[in-house]
């Protein structure tokens, strides 16, 4: 058995008395305003956390890790799933959750709160018992090991403060995440292995809770896989045999447990979340693809490696932009391990050694440039901040006696915690830098605005141009305010010879409550209209225009959906569940809009708005169109109507929906391959 690297080991300073209590209300303070923050806190924020809460609420209420049923109700689905042997789950590593639920169960058995109807109660009480309270147990153990290494009031108060309020981690005290757990974890392991490196303790159960805390941060934080291994050689070099009967056997706990959880989740060894780039995450479901088959924004991994670096750093989602003050500990980390104790000098050389491997890492998953996604905070580095921590005192300790250095670390502490406090409901936003930056127009994650392949003047999404189908309609169905029951009807009466030119008939019929009300016929030019053309130049005739009293210019903003001048704009992918068939519709959203002056009153303004939702899988190429009028002065809606697809002549049975082909039939000519079975 080797002998202790510095036995009874204690810093030559001892913090005063002052320090000491200003440090002990900076940890209540912090935990009371946590706590405040979290009471008002909206649950479910984002995705990752929905992913969590959906297993806490399927492994309570139904005793399996599918998450089908829940992923149904609204504000509960998740990008964060795969498609397992045909059925959903979390991408989530299950022991955390499977803890997270079994805690839920005891809340619900005593206090009969539940997640379906005391959602935000239930919530912001796990929150508080598995994010607030361990946290202030961390700030306590932190506090010991800041008053410890420390050489100087300064530096003391400046770590405290550090973690009370300026770090990252705080943002997460919000959510149900792993980043929290894993970083209190990481201190719960460096307490007890402290006092076995620098003060000689050899008690078995130093070693038990070492190893037990060190596991449970890898099961945690995956890749922190490294600092079980470091934590554990280190312990071995102190006293091999205690290492071996009583830090392994601990840490056996928590990674058993590990493997018990992943298997019953997954039916193997291997969590959801490694097979990221497989067909577990990449799959089509009822005709919708997942999120992981068309990655949107930051998700698009646009950078290079080089760039990557540049805001993992200093950018927008930087360690040191964000939270300056850990500059302190860059240069504690580069030179500070030089003149202080052995035990800090292994912590130095640990956390410093860990915080490169893991930007290393990281940067070599250049299928992972994220960044975390859409989060405060570079997430993956988080449960390094502890380390941090620590590495800032040396350099701290080296200009505490400088006039200038107040004012320094102050301002590097008070960029800090304005990150760690802004915004102050959550973490599942951009950091505030990448709002400066975009705003400035130094970076662009956005996705390219969608436009169409042709221009677009008509809600009528197509034409036929083939022989005549006796099936070829469709009928929409709506209601307003104050008409009941309104049914617009499309049917196609074949080719025509129109005003010496070839045509396309059409019959448009309206009926309120299933009685006829009026019905219009109109010869167009199909060419011109599914080339895009003006509907001027589309429109042949009015049929009978004279008996109806439809005039054509009546037509033309009938065919436009109204008084608009210019084309519809694409306002992006949508995909529409519809009784019709079993796999959901995928669209294309038309928006036109115009300002109207009223003649009787030119002192006021409208505003008409026609959303469509073009499909080619339908006749005529459209499922809805959603009508708004708006007074401009007063953002009142004074009309409003929304006619859907109800029943139509025929259907595509299915859509490839992610088979790279364009949306619309126009795309590719004619009918666009449409299947004309059902």
């Amino acid at each position: 058995m080797s002998e202790p690297s510095d036995t009874a080991e204690s810093s030559p300073h001892t913090p005063s008395i002052l320090a000491r209590r200003l440090c002990v209300v900076l940890i209540l303070l912090s935990t009371i305003l946590s706590g405040v923050r979290l009471m008002h806190a909206r649950p479910l924020q984002s995705a990752n956390d929905r992913s969590r809460w959906m297993t806490v609420w399927s492994l309570t209420e139904q005793g399996s890790y599918r998450i089908d049923d829940i992923r149904q109700r609204k504000g509960w689905d998740s990008i964060d799933i795969v498609r397992h042997e045909g059925h959903f789950y979390s991408t989530k590593p299950p022991l955390f959750p499977t803890m997270v639920a079994g805690l839920y169960w005891t809340i619900k058995n005593t206090l009969g709160w539940t997640l379906d109807d005391d959602l935000e109660a239930t919530t912001r009480l796990i929150l508080l018992l598995i994010n607030v309270i361990p946290m202030t147990i961390a700030l306590v153990l932190l506090d010991r090991m800041f008053a410890r290494f420390a050489r100087t009031d300064f530096a003391y108060v400046l770590a405290m403060a550090s973690a009370a309020f300026g770090t990252l981690l705080l943002q997460f005290l919000m959510a149900l995440n792993n980043h929290t757990i894993a970083a209190c974890s990481l201190v719960f392991a460096l307490a007890p292995a402290i006092s076995i490196i620098a003060d000689g303790k050899r008690e078995w159960w130093r070693f038990a809770l070492a190893g037990f805390w060190a596991m449970f941060t890898c099961c945690n934080e995956l890749p922190a896989a490294s600092f079980g291994i470091v934590i554990f050689v280190l312990l071995a070099l102190q006293d091999r045999q205690l290492t071996l009967k009583a830090f392994v056997p601990a840490a056996l706990v928590p990674l058993i447990a590990f493997f018990i959880t992943t298997y019953l989740a997954t039916s193997g060894w291997k969590p959801f979340y490694l097979y990221y780039g497989t067909e577990k995450y990449e799959f089509v479901h009822e005709g919708i693809p997942s999120y992981w088959l068309q990655p949107r924004g930051i998700d698009r991994n646009l950078d290079s490696p080089l760039t990557y670096l540049l805001h993992c750093t200093l950018g927008h989602h930087g360690v040191f932009s964000l939270t300056p003050v850990f500059l302190l500990s860059l240069a504690g980390f580069a030179w500070g391990f030089r003149q202080v104790s052995p035990a800090l000098k292994t912590l130095l050389l640990t956390g410093g050694g860990l915080s490169l491997l893991m930007f290393v890492f990281y940067l070599s998953k250049t299928e992972h440039y994220n960044y975390g996604g859409l989060s405060v905070a570079l997430r993956w580095m988080l449960w390094l901040v502890p380390f941090w921590l620590i590495a800032l005192i040396p350099p701290a300790d080296e200009i505490a006696n400088r006039r200038w250095a107040p004012w320094l670390c102050g301002l590097l502490l008070a960029g800090s915690v304005f990150s760690a406090w802004y915004p102050l409901n959550g973490p599942w936003k951009p950091p505030w830098l990448y709002t400066v930056m975009q705003n400035a127009g130094w970076i662009d994650y956005s996705d390219p605005r969608p436009k169409f392949s042709r221009p677009v003047h008509s809600w009528i999404g197509q034409i036929p141009t083939g022989p005549r189908r006796e099936d070829y309609w469709i009928e929409l169905t709506g209601s307003t305010v104050d008409v009941a029951a309104r049914t617009l009807r499309l049917e196609d009466l074949g080719l025509v010879e129109s005003e010496g030119r070839a045509g396309r008939r059409i019959r448009v019929i309206w009926k309120t409550a299933d009685v006829e009300t009026r019905r219009l016929s109109l010869d167009l030019d199909p060419e011109a209209f599914n080339a895009g053309k003006p509907m001027e130049e589309a429109l042949i005739a009015v049929v009978n225009g004279e008996a109806t009293g439809i005039t054509r210019n009546q037509a033309i903003r009938f065919l436009k959906g109204g008084p608009f001048e210019t084309s519809y704009r694409h306002g992006g992918e949508r995909y529409l569940r519809s009784g019709m068939r079993d796999d959901a519709f995928r669209t294309e959203i038309g928006v036109a809009q115009a300002t109207v002056r009223p003649a009787g009153d030119p002192q006021r303004r409208f505003r008409y708005r026609r959303d469509v939702w073009f499909c080619r899988d339908v006749p005529f190429g459209l499922l809805v169109f959603d009508d708004r009028v708006t007074d401009v002065r007063t953002g009142a809606v004074v009309a409003s109507e929304r006619l859907s697809i109800r029943r139509s002549g025929t259907v595509t049975l299915t859509t490839d929906a992610h088979d790279g082909e364009p949306l619309m039939p126009w795309d590719r000519g004619g009918l666009g391959g449409m299947s004309l079975e059902r």
